[in-house]
């Protein structure tokens, strides 16, 4: 089976903006940049839109000004700096949330492991979105960060038969397995951010952005988001 879990740009890199970021939220006149999330159904291309719009962002800007991306391996990377504990992180993020809270019930004090974990996220997210200028992938970041104004949020939706190839494609999967990954993964993630966040992360009324990823290529995608994104301006 192949790994389709790719970052493309330098992770040493996005975690030393991390550091400066922090550096310069604590100066008095610092104004939020822009920020981006960007959720999507099962199979569509997230990550090589995240990457289109990182270069064409990074290609705009100066230095000290520069785009990053948030996804799993940096959230991971700032918990481990931060001290967290990477497989409570995993814990939360990779288990069924359904499970979880049945198992709370029965299990007592141990229950508070989920929630501590994704109140980690949480605020991690927060942290990048208020600060500006990142590109947040998935983890619920259009829920948690529905109350900024520096935010856009973009959602990516295309028929089964596009992901459903997509994921053959990626994963080494035939038709009838990729179809059974991707009920069973949109499934969990869905449940994941109902149960933390109390929204349903297909609401359309979330998104500024809805892109039909068929219908699109990947530049033409990332040139809509941007066109959009320069009305923050």
């Amino acid at each position: 089976m192949k790994n389709h879990f790719t970052i493309p740009p330098s992770i040493e890199k996005r975690l030393q903006a991390w550091t400066d970021w922090a550096e310069r939220q604590n100066k008095q006149d610092f104004i939020p940049k822009p920020c981006i999330t960007i959720s999507r159904e099962y199979g569509c291309q997230a990550y090589r839109l995240a990457d289109a719009l990182y270069q064409q962002l990074n290609s705009q800007v100066e230095a000290e000004e520069e785009w990053t991306m948030l996804d799993r391996i940096l959230l991971e990377k700032v918990a481990k700096k931060s001290g967290y504990s990477i497989s409570e992180l995993n814990y939360v993020t990779q288990n069924n949330p359904s499970f979880q809270s049945m198992m709370a019930n029965l299990m007592g004090p141990n229950s508070t492991k989920p929630v501590k974990a994704f109140n980690y996220i949480r605020e991690t997210i927060n942290y990048f979105a208020k600060a500006g200028n990142c590109i947040i992938i998935g983890r619920g970041g259009v829920c948690i960060t529905q109350n900024l104004t520096n935010v856009i949020h973009v959602r990516l939706i295309a028929p089964m038969s596009f992901k459903v190839a997509n994921i053959v494609k990626s994963m080494g999967l035939s038709e009838k397995e990729s179809l059974a990954h991707i009920e069973a993964r949109q499934g969990e993630r869905d449940k994941f951010i109902k149960h933390f966040t109390k929204m349903n992360i297909s609401d359309p009324n979330l998104y500024h952005v809805i892109i039909n990823n068929e219908k699109s290529t990947i530049d033409e995608m990332a040139d809509l988001i941007i066109t959009r994104l320069n009305s923050l301006r």
